[in-house]
Order: structure tokens, then sequence, then C-alpha cells
């Protein structure tokens, strides 16, 4: 072998291996598998105060008093209108009270999206820009668990590019997550899984049969 063709060759294994591999327990990969967990996401949502709509409450706010500070939270955000209208004390019940309706603006039907509302029952929400990986903090050093290596990996983060209402200081009030979403140190912490693709989000592993 010529001199010239081994020099080309210790030149590619040394770009390969300052380059590593996407399998490596690193910051960059890590921040890579968590952000494309992230873009699966809608963007920072809130859920709708009911399951359907439209929906009523009763003014006083009854037994859903949260709800009611959450709807019109939404109402001076522009996402929802309200008007007065007489409504059953409870659900199900005869006897009528006065009350609310609720239903979209047409900006509202805009930025609803299905099933995006966060809570166990899928409820449909309002989301608002893309949430954008800032850093990896650290990680924990991978170690075996039933059969697959594992990575514990706090990041910080942002939400790039979110519509008005999302800074409302109503709706920040009213939902805690938003609040938490919209500081400028958020924070959070991931699971990652090494596969033969590289590091993996947890739930990216699971909903691919993982």
């Amino acid at each position: 072998m010529n001199r010239y063709v081994i020099t080309a060759a210790a030149v590619s294994i040394l770009v390969l291996t300052a380059c590593g591999s996407n399998k490596d327990a690193s910051k960059a990969n890590f921040k890579t598998a968590v952000q494309a967990y992230l873009d699966t996401k809608p963007g920072a949502c809130v859920p709708l105060p009911d399951k359907e709509m439209p929906f009523q409450i009763e003014k006083n706010g009854g037994f859903f008093r949260d709800r009611l500070t959450r709807a019109d939270a939404l109402v001076e955000a522009g996402l929802l209108v309200r008007h007065d209208a007489e409504v059953p004390n409870l659900p199900g019940s005869t006897r009528m009270v006065p009350g609310f309706e609720y239903n979209l603006t047409d900006d509202g039907k805009k930025q609803l999206v299905k099933a995006a509302g966060g809570n166990i029952a899928n409820w449909d929400g309002f989301c608002a820009g893309k949430y954008k990986v800032v850093e990896v903090v650290n990680f924990t050093d991978p170690a075996d668990a039933f059969g697959t290596k594992l990575s514990q990996v706090n990041y910080k983060y942002k939400v790039e590019d979110p519509a008005a209402w999302a800074k409302s200081p109503k709706v920040l009030a009213a939902f805690t997550q938003l609040a938490k979403d919209m500081k400028d140190d958020a924070s959070d912490k991931a699971i990652l899984v090494s596969t033969n693709e590289g590091w993996m989000h947890e739930r990216l592993f699971k909903a691919k049969g993982g």
C-alpha cells in the first residue's frame, strides 16, 4: 500500500473519531434526542375547561370555581366568548341557576388542537409556539435496566414564538404548567434509551414499540 493511501486512511479514522457516534453518551447527542421528542408536541398547551364545546358554568363557580377562573382567563385572551345563560346547578340537575355559556371565538378555533390538553382525559387544548432545547445541563452515567441502557437527562428549554395569549398574566395565573413553560429558566428532565439508531426519548421509544 502506498504512503498516500495510508495517510488518507489515517485522516479518515481521525475525522470519524473526532465526530463521534450518535450512540455516545454526550450532551450533543442527548440534546438532539430530547429535541426530537419535543418536535412531536404541538407546543405549550392549555386544556379547554370542559371536554365539549359549548360548555356552561354557574356564575359563582359552584363546585367548579377553578374551571370558571380558567374559562374567564381564556375569554380575556380572546380564545373563548362568554354569554349569560341559565345553567343546571349540578350536572344532570333540573334546577337552573344564573350562569355563563362559553364558546370558541374565530381565533380560538384556529389555535385549538385536538387532544392536546395534556390531561388524563385528553381534552382538546390551545397551543402556542414550539419547544426548543436550550442546553443539556447534566446527565447520569448510562446504566443497564431491564435489558436496555438508560440515562436521565436534565435540560433547559424555552417556548419559541409563542402567541400573545400565552403571555397573558391571567392565563399564566390560571394554568400553572404554561407558567412554568414560559419562564426564562424553564427546565425539565427526561429518560433516554440507547438504541441501534442512537439515543431516543423513552416516550418515543415506547411509541415505536420499545
